[in-house]
């Protein structure tokens, strides 16, 4: 990560430093777009220039809608439920995997935040047009609400998806608005699996890869903030009290975002 540029590193900034998931595949365009101090959206645009803009947008755009290759996470309860990675995900269904999908999303609109005039910004818009939907999302809460699905990108797949809503509502835009308004089923869905599944969780999970409990608690949290959602946000904090607050003498020198600060420092 180290040999990446700068304002890639720069991108996004979430509240809390989380622990970096691992990549895959598209996966490591989200790392190199983490960022691990806070960062302001003006600093971050002049940080960023406009070419760098449009190679990450090129990127998302060859992806979002690209249906297969595809790894889907899928759980089948009878023979009706073989399908294809569109007809069960019809909002996210490219960039190989769910996950992958969902924070391509969020880089789209991230950059037509960030740079709204770039020459790409027709086709995000869209994109994000025909993907972020009400009867999209719609299909694919219904999706969640299946059987034998409680465990469905847990929890590295709902941060992201928070984090893609809480992008959109704190922008000022009209189709922004349309777009947030239109996630708000699934963002709920996802919200109440935070507060089912994270009291029941004894321990955190520290690997360096996609479950990684930290990273999830600190895109939710963003995202509770954001929303304006106080008991997601007390459940969050106090699950990252009773996770974290009694580590002593961690080895923070073992995680790469700590290595690479220490090293521009």
């Amino acid at each position: 990560m180290n040999n990446q540029p700068k304002q890639a590193r720069e991108l996004s900034q979430p509240n809390l430093t989380p622990w970096p998931a691992a990549p895959s595949k598209w996966a490591l365009v989200a790392i190199l777009l983490l960022g691990f101090q806070p960062r302001s959206a003006q600093a971050t645009e002049k940080a960023l220039s406009p070419a760098q803009a449009s190679a990450f947008a090129r990127l998302a755009l060859k992806c979002v809608e690209r249906e297969y290759p595809n790894k889907p996470d899928h759980v089948m309860n009878d023979p009706g439920e073989v399908q294809g990675p569109r007809a069960m995900h019809p909002a996210f269904y490219g960039c190989f995997d769910w996950h992958s999908s969902v924070h391509g999303h969020w880089l789209l609109v991230r950059i037509l935040r960030l740079f709204p005039n770039l020459p790409e910004a027709p086709d995000i818009r869209a994109a994000l047009d025909r993907n972020l939907t009400s009867e999209n999302i719609l299909v694919e809460t219904a999706y969640l609400k299946r059987p034998n699905r409680q465990s469905f990108e847990r929890t590295y797949g709902w941060a992201w998806l928070l984090k893609l809503a809480e992008e959109l509502g704190t922008w000022d835009d009209p189709q922004a608005r349309q777009w947030r308004e239109c996630l708000r089923p699934l963002c709920h869905e996802l919200a109440q699996r935070y507060r089912d599944f994270l009291p029941k969780q004894t321990y955190p999970i520290r690997t360096g890869v996609h479950p990684n409990t930290a990273f999830a608690l600190a895109f939710a949290l963003d995202y509770a903030r954001a929303a304006g959602d106080s008991g997601l946000e007390a459940l969050l904090l106090e699950r990252s009290r009773t996770y974290y607050l009694r580590d002593q003498a961690y080895p923070a020198s073992w995680e790469p975002g700590v290595r690479t600060s220490s090293r521009r420092a």
